[in-house]
């Protein structure tokens, strides 16, 4: 088969490998002040009533998870020649996001008017989103065929975004509060905030797309191209059906962030009834993106001598050991916090694991159909995690309503045990069912891989 540029199996350039994660630091960066401020922005600054900011919060976590498999069809659908498939939308994604982005904090006109043009700019930076996004991870997938190149890619894509969670503790929140204050209007702080992270993430997305413009094409074929131009939308939802692989390792992830969320939303609860001491729950918070840098670092050369799957398995049971401790032993905030920094290892290696994961099991899609689906299934990596968010205040309205909860009551023996199991037991329950699926569902091996790889490369 004639190719459009050079074959991918060439080995990238270091600096590609080492940047790749680049506009994973600026989406961190810039999309955080959404999954911590959103329902606060809405009540506390734009002053939207509750009931109605029920409805927002509601209304837009539906197309979030919507926009996951739309965003992959289109994606899929697109051929943007002019910079190649994937890496095009680096360039006019990001732009258009973040001006609907900025919509989505801003307080304008009646509450009425202002809840739609919040909701508009949700709905449409989402979209957008989703396809650079995905159209970011899929470089993973398509620029290389070399197992140990897409470790290292990932990895340094977990590094990246640890950074850009950390960096937006340090500077998110106090930007807004700043410059709400010294302009007079809380709510304008948090829309220039938006504007100047904003900026930054798409600086990020620029680089890459600059530094790869020798393997714009890289991965495409005239055949392949033509091919996924064919692809219906029924043949890329059979890419899900076909490759039990890939539905593994969705519900492992859906299982490994549900978990996280449900220890993120209950922390708060934790510091204050359990160990009493609320003050570290910022120390708390950031040590654990801390923890996923370094777990980071780590899984680049762990995988490639264990092998992903292995590690990824190891890593959830680490995650699930600590979880138990801490549900069965007595805790003081600092034991807590060890325990706890130690067992977020296992939520952190499999963090810089799943785009090399992911690109695995595109390749067994094609190995398996004759059809390569990459932007479809790639964007499939937000699946989980849109599922996960949208089910966690579910599962911790659950969790407070079984203990008895009410606003600033002194701690019983029952609210400190439901507290307890809400944020050890339960997410120790949904990662390890997530555990379980990935041992029986995910078989791909280094030695699997490299034979299909093989197998693909001949029909071609």
């Amino acid at each position: 088969m004639e190719n459009i540029s050079k074959s991918s199996s060439k080995s990238l350039r270091k600096s590609i490998i080492n940047l790749y994660g680049l506009p994973s630091f600026g989406f961190q960066l810039f999309v955080n002040m959404e999954v911590f401020y959103f329902a606060a922005f809405l009540t506390d600054f734009a002053m939207i009533p509750v009931a109605l900011a029920g409805t927002i919060l509601m209304v837009t976590s539906i197309f979030d998870i919507i926009w996951v498999p739309t965003a992959g069809v289109i994606l899929e659908k697109s051929n943007l020649k002019f910079g190649g498939k994937y890496r095009s939308w680096l360039l006019v994604g990001p732009p258009f996001a973040v001006l609907f982005f900025i919509f989505q904090f801003i307080k304008i006109g009646p509450e009425n008017v202002n809840a739609i043009i919040i909701m508009v700019g949700f709905i449409v930076s989402h979209l957008i989103w989703n396809i650079y996004y995905a159209a970011h991870i899929a470089m993973n997938n398509s620029m290389t065929t070399i197992r140990e190149e897409r470790i290292s890619m990932a990895s340094n894509r977990g590094m990246f975004n640890a950074l850009g969670a950390i960096g937006f503790s340090l500077i998110g929140f106090k930007m807004a509060t700043i410059i709400g204050a010294r302009l007079g209007n809380q709510a304008i702080g948090f829309t220039l905030t938006v504007v100047f992270t904003g900026i930054i993430m798409i600086l990020c997305n620029l680089s890459l797309f600059a530094i790869t413009k020798d393997y714009a094409h890289h991965g495409e074929t005239k055949k392949s191209v033509k091919e996924e131009e064919k692809m219906s939308i029924g043949e890329m939802l059979k890419q899900i059906v076909v490759n039990p692989p890939l539905i593994g390792l969705m519900l492992a992830e859906l299982g490994r962030y549900l978990g996280r969320f449900v220890i993120f939303g209950l922390a708060f609860y934790y510091f204050k009834y359990v160990v009493e001491n609320i003050a570290m729950i910022t120390i708390f918070m950031t040590g654990l993106n801390v923890v996923c840098f370094f777990g980071a670092m780590l899984t680049a050369p762990l995988a490639k001598k264990f092998g992903e799957r292995n590690t990824y398995i190891l890593s959830l049971a680490l995650f699930i050991i600590g979880l138990i401790a801490v549900w069965v032993l007595p805790m003081n905030y600092l034991s807590f916090m060890i325990i706890m920094f130690v067992a977020y290892l296992g939520y952190g290696m499999p963090d810089a694991l799943g785009v090399a994961m992911y690109s695995a099991t595109v390749d067994y899609g094609e190995w398996k159909t004759g059809k390569n689906a990459r932007g479809f299934i790639m964007s499939l990596i937000s699946f989980p995690i849109k599922t996960a968010i949208f089910v966690r205040s579910i599962v911790i309205t659950a969790v407070l309503t079984s203990a008895g909860y009410v606003a600033d009551m002194t701690a019983t023996p029952e609210l400190i045990q439901g507290i307890k199991n809400g944020i050890a037991l339960v997410p120790a329950i949904f990662i390890g069912v997530g555990l379980v699926i990935i041992v029986m569902l995910y078989k791909i091996t280094p030695e699997s891989l490299k034979k299909m790889q093989e197998e693909i490369a001949a029909r071609k």
